[in-house]
């Protein structure tokens, strides 16, 4: 990651100090949406969109309408600016990504912005076992990961392809998920991200034993399923 860019990372730090955790829930949410889809195939207008930070803070039990201080952040702090808009979507790019990564780990180790650092102070490095762990974290898409669970708990019952996409959840992204989930314990670490994955994996076991008790499963989706059970319960287990 390159230097940040001059003022930048000043101005994140006074709009944190302004509008506290409810302006970093926000702009972390962003930034989430930016560094998890990047290198993603596929059209994106911006870094990201007003539709993906509602999603990220829904993820995290902040129902919060954002427009109001991502607007301030455009407008009267210049972190972010309009990348594309229209009727129904409102896309953003970070002016720079990078000076606002730094700003917001400088927020999470306490650092404040009424008070400038001296010439020649160097901030004290993140831990680099906690900062892999959160990008390894971010690379799993939480929110995209819970959103997709949820769409297909919302069905009464899951065709063939669904049943299969579930089955690659399980033995993919949710083991990885539980994986993680160790090594946060291990380290100390309870982010919010890390509460994401520890929602998903209890809604794909939810999941697994609601679909386990329908009537109408064929014998190889059974099969399916029960191991999904089995897994979601053993990926649980500490």
């Amino acid at each position: 990651m390159g230097s940040a860019a001059p003022g930048i990372r000043e101005r994140v730090l006074e709009f944190l100090a302004e509008y506290g955790e409810r302006g970093y829930a926000v702009l972390r949410a962003a930034v989430d949406a930016a560094l998890s889809t990047q290198g993603r195939r596929g059209v994106r207008l911006g870094d990201f969109s007003h539709r993906e930070v509602v999603a990220r803070l829904k993820a995290w039990g902040i129902d919060y309408n954002p427009s109001m201080l991502l607007r301030v952040l455009e407008r009267d702090y210049g972190v972010i600016e309009t990348s594309y808009r229209s009727s129904n979507q409102h896309w953003w790019r970070f002016l720079d990504l990078d000076a606002v990564v730094e700003a917001l780990d400088a927020y999470d180790q306490g650092v404040d912005a009424t008070e400038p650092p001296l010439e020649g102070d160097k901030e004290e490095p993140l831990d680099p076992e906690t900062e892999l762990l959160r990008i390894q974290i971010a690379s799993l898409d939480p929110p995209g990961m819970l959103e997709e669970l949820r769409r297909l708990a919302a069905k009464p019952r899951l065709a063939r392809t669904e049943l299969a996409r579930l089955r690659a959840l399980a033995f993919n992204e949710l083991e990885l998920a539980a994986r993680l989930l160790r090594r946060a314990e291990e380290l100390g670490y309870d982010g919010p991200e890390v509460e994401l994955l520890r929602e998903a994996l209890k809604l794909a076991s939810r999941l697994s034993r609601r679909l386990l008790s329908a009537a109408k499963l064929t014998a190889q989706s059974r099969r399916t399923v029960i191991e999904l059970a089995r897994t979601g319960t053993e990926l649980l287990e500490p």
